[in-house]
């Protein structure tokens, strides 16, 4: 985890997709003055992986897309019906289930995480 990157944030403003399920265990982000950080809403002490601001667009672009990771901060790979989110920059792997990846996908593709103003926004 990012703890520094963190630590400066303490007061972030994490979101969910509009599609979590009604437990509300999904991908959740947070947008910072430079990028957003991403999380496991049900495991928090996981750890934080940090995405610049083209970073980010480009992950958000291959999630709609469903193609190969090429944005330099996550790797995104499949482990049977699972998806694993990887930081490239520390040891931060995050791995969310088929129903939390899926609303984290539709909340993606309706534009729900396109820009940090918006996400500063709602939050």
């Amino acid at each position: 985890m990012n703890k520094e990157a963190l630590a400066a944030f303490p007061n972030a403003a994490w979101r969910k997709s509009s599609y979590s399920t009604a437990t509300g265990n999904c991908v959740e982000v947070a947008p910072t003055t430079d990028g957003v950080f991403v999380r496991h809403s049900k495991h928090p002490a996981a750890g934080t992986i940090t995405f610049g601001r083209p970073a980010w667009i480009s992950f958000i672009r291959e999630v709609r897309m469903g193609g190969a990771s090429a944005n330099g901060s996550a790797t995104v790979s499949r482990i049977g019906t699972d998806t694993l989110v990887r930081s490239l920059q520390t040891n931060v792997e995050l791995r969310f289930d088929q129903d939390e990846w899926a609303a984290f996908i539709a909340g993606a593709a309706d534009g729900e995480f396109d820009s940090l103003t918006k996400l500063a926004a709602v939050n």
